[in-house]
């Protein structure tokens, strides 16, 4: 029956309510500037009274309350907020990648500049003008060719660095990645032990939702709630890329799993290291040596390599040097795609080097946002450039020459050279000729990596060919004073070529047979001439310049326009789930308060309690 005692056990249970609570503001207080940290907050009920309604309860004026006790202690979250800044993460964690390498592009090709190429091709041109009029000016073409051959090969090398640097990110957001997703696991099975212990484990929920942001911004990822706060984590999807490969529950591979962590069908990655050609046509198509690290671990343990005997086209090839990442089980060994349905196999076999395979039994991983994705596509754009560059590299080439040669097909130097013209008939060589596929015809192998200026021409710039004919031993049957030959090339800064038709095969005759006619102001001179739709060497080239330019602005805006709306979903969140020192210290003082009111009431009763009891004696 309530009585003194009774009051004493109410004002007690506020006494050590409000002690939560001030333990709670002062774990607030403490991590006010902890990054993940959300704000908790202990949530106070009324205990059950002395008297429940019945038939049989005496009568009397009503219920009389019993206290306070804290029911929970809850961190304030808002899942809605989380899933906003989780995708914005993965969308500015995508493009800030992409600017850091493209802007190394710009700076690689060094435009608009007095030493980039595009100044370099009209100083060529410009000097095969001046060659024309005055024949004893070999030497400066020659020094303008080569001065121009190795601007188009370090920009091709710097080009190829910038693509193996993001080859090496990709290889270390693997190993982060599959660490957080350990992490994550860990983190999954504690705190559904603490759930099941009837606790809230705020800090390790906290910790992993932690994980989970930075999770997102290195892709884009879709959590599923499971029970006593579990989840599942799989990859997001935009419907074609990103989407995981089907488990054998038919469900979407999970890279976290709250039921069984260590299931068959829990997924990790693992990094592609090298792609060499094994058996392969000109075109690039047959067999190559496929080599992956699991879980991109290249270090600790030489059981981590696998190697693979990959059957694939020079495309598909080219697909799987510029994504790098397998799908793998929870050791790091690559799922196997029986019958490239996006399938794992349901007979359990993985890719272990053990025998052949086909390109679409490889499991790509293709994430739709985060910085995983923006390093693939700086990879894609590295791979176009590269393109690019070595088709305009391989048009110089096969022009000037044909013009040199006076013929639309190869000719080799040297005297006595068939039907045709001797001395030097190749202006612009393959400095790698060894590596050719074609023999010696190595024209046909020129790309940007390789073209330079004969090197026979560098050792004696009289030899270049500026007349109009020549005898079956290399010697002008024109007057010293004949400039034809130049004339017709400085005339090819005009031409108009297919250029962008050029491919690593590529002939001279493809690009310039039907354009290659008589010119009878160069006195019967070939020359080459226009195409309808086609491009001058010089506009093909700065329409690369134009393109990296407008790209690497794109991505440039992007990083701003991202990073103002993720500050804003940041900003949203932290209202909600950020500590508030101003809200934490008025909570502090009416805790405080009602503490102090509560030790007074103990000390009221303890007052009465002596009257009653001391009291009687007398």
């Amino acid at each position: 029956m309530p009585g003194l005692f009774s009051i004493f056990n109410t004002a007690k249970s506020g006494l050590f309510s409000q002690q939560t609570a001030i333990n709670v503001t002062s774990h607030n207080i403490a991590n006010a500037n902890t990054d993940g940290y959300s704000r908790q907050r202990a949530d106070l009920v009324t205990t059950p009274p002395y008297t429940m309604p019945s038939m049989n309860s005496p009568a009397s004026a009503g219920q009389l309350g019993t206290g306070v006790t804290v029911a929970s202690i809850d961190r304030i979250r808002d899942i809605f907020l989380d899933y906003q800044v989780r995708v914005q993460m993965g969308v500015s964690g995508q493009y800030t990648a992409k600017d850091k390498y493209l802007t190394q592009v710009e700076n690689a090709l060094n435009e608009p500049t007095d030493t980039g190429i595009s100044s370099l091709i009209q100083q060529f041109f410009s000097s095969w003008q001046d060659l024309s009029g005055s024949t004893e000016n070999t030497s400066t073409v020659a020094q303008q060719a080569y001065q121009l051959t190795n601007s188009i090969n370090s920009t091709y090398s710097q080009l190829t660095s910038i693509k193996d640097n993001t080859n090496t990110e990709i290889k270390n957001l693997v190993v982060d990645i599959n660490g957080m997703l350990s992490q994550i696991s860990k983190l999954n099975q504690q705190i559904k032990d603490v759930k099941i212990s009837g606790q809230n484990p705020n800090d390790l929920m906290d910790s992993r939702d932690l994980l989970l942001d930075q999770l997102s911004s290195e892709f884009g990822i879709t959590i599923n709630q499971r029970s006593l706060d579990g989840i599942d984590v799989t990859t997001s999807s935009d419907g074609v890329d990103g989407t995981a490969p089907i488990g054998t529950d038919g469900n979407p591979l999970n890279i976290v799993q709250s039921d069984n962590p260590d299931s068959y069908d829990v997924a990790s990655f693992s990094y592609i290291n090298s792609i060499d050609p094994n058996s392969v046509d000109a075109s690039g198509n047959g067999t190559y040596t496929v080599v992956y690290y699991k879980k991109g671990d290249t270090l600790t343990d030489a059981n981590n390599k696998v190697t693979l005997t990959v059957t694939m086209t020079a495309d598909e090839a080219k697909q799987l040097d510029e994504s790098r990442v397998l799908w793998a089980d929870s050791t790091g060994m690559a799922y196997k795609d029986t019958n490239g349905d996006n399938k794992i196999a349901t007979d359990g076999k993985k890719l272990d080097g053990t025998e052949p395979v086909d390109f679409k039994q490889l499991m790509l991983f293709k994430p739709p946002t985060g910085e995983l994705k923006g390093y693939m596509a700086v990879q894609q754009n590295v791979d176009d450039y590269q393109d690019t560059l070595n088709k305009f590299a391989k048009a110089l080439a096969l022009s000037v020459n044909s013009i040199i040669s006076q013929s639309s097909t190869w000719v080799a130097d040297g005297d006595n050279a068939g039907s045709h013209e001797g001395g030097i008939n190749n202006f612009f060589v393959n400095a790698d000729p060894a590596s050719s596929t074609y023999g010696a015809d190595d024209e046909k192998n020129i790309n940007a990596g390789n073209i330079t200026v004969n090197v026979a021409i560098l050792n004696d710039p009289s030899k270049i060919k500026t007349a109009t004919k020549y005898d079956s031993k290399g010697n002008s049957l024109n007057d010293s004073t004949d400039g034809n030959r130049a004339a017709a090339i400085a005339q090819l800064a005009n031409s108009l070529m297919n250029i962008q038709s050029v491919t690593s095969t590529s002939t001279r005759d493809e690009l310039v047979e039907d354009i290659f006619s008589t010119n009878d102001k160069l006195n019967n001179v070939y020359s080459v001439g226009s195409v309808t739709g086609g491009s001058t060497i010089d506009n093909y080239f700065d329409d690369l310049v134009n393109k990296v330019g407008m790209q690497e602005q794109e991505a440039k805006t992007q990083v701003s326009n991202e990073a103002t709306q993720l500050a804003n979903y940041t900003q949203s969140r932290e209202s909600v789930s950020g500590v508030s020192m101003d809200e934490e210290m008025t909570n502090l003082i009416q805790f405080q308060h009602c503490y102090q009111a509560n030790a007074k009431m103990i000390s009221t009763i303890d007052e009465l309690l002596d009257v009653v009891v001391n009291g009687l004696k007398k």
